[in-house]
């Protein structure tokens, strides 16, 4: 008799945590765990963004253009995109790519591509846009740093007052090709040219599974 009493209680136990586990997950909103990140500044041309808070009408309200595809001629007003999911744009200015980002929509509800947050920014220092579109990356700073024209040991002493978690990836010739850091949750990847092994793209991304609840 006492050792089913002691069943029917450890089963009431266990039933009463995972309705409680049950309650905290339904509860919680998409993106909760945003909080476990600090947004990384952009500034280009002048604008200043935040990957992983900054929504894509602020590059709009600071005199920036986003654009659908590589050749810039297409714009964003009025297009939605589905509830949680992801998209990519490209940033220009002038008739110049500044490069390209990613937004998210991370709410139940689908939503204009503006109202989105931005999620990535990319800038390759290689100029491969389509149809002759120059890029211009000589005004951009990630995290306060401009990265044009760095090489391997310039980038490594200015990301190490910045945090200690890094990985690389190297080319054939045991050389650096990429590396990787990681501050406060945000990925900043740089890689290199094989040839000149100055920085040629630097990304700044916050993963997606911080946008889910």
């Amino acid at each position: 008799m006492i050792k089913r009493l002691q069943k029917l209680i450890a089963f009431s136990l266990i039933l009463i945590i995972s309705l409680i586990s049950f309650i905290g997950c339904s509860s919680s909103k998409p993106g909760s765990r945003l909080k476990e990140i600090k947004p990384v500044k952009v500034q280009v041309e002048g604008v200043e963004f935040k990957v992983g808070e900054s929504k894509v009408s602020d590059l709009i309200k600071g005199g920036l253009l986003v654009a659908t595809d590589g050749t810039l001629k297409n714009g964003i007003d009025g297009l939605k995109i589905d509830k949680m999911t992801y998209y990519l744009a490209y940033v220009h200015k002038d008739g110049y790519s500044l490069g390209n980002i990613s937004f998210v929509n991370n709410t139940k509800d689908s939503l204009e591509y503006k109202d989105c947050i931005i999620s990535e920014y990319t800038m390759k220092f290689k100029n491969d846009t389509p149809q002759g579109i120059q890029h211009k990356y000589d005004k951009i700073l990630v995290d306060g740093i401009n990265f044009n024209g760095m090489g391997i040991d310039a980038v490594k002493e200015v990301m190490s007052k910045k945090t200690k978690e890094v990985s690389d990836f190297k080319e054939p010739d045991g050389s650096i090709a990429i590396l990787k850091y990681t501050v406060d949750n945000v990925e900043i990847s740089i890689s290199f040219d094989a040839r000149t092994k100055l920085v040629s793209q630097v990304v700044v991304q916050v993963y997606n599974t911080y946008f889910e609840s």
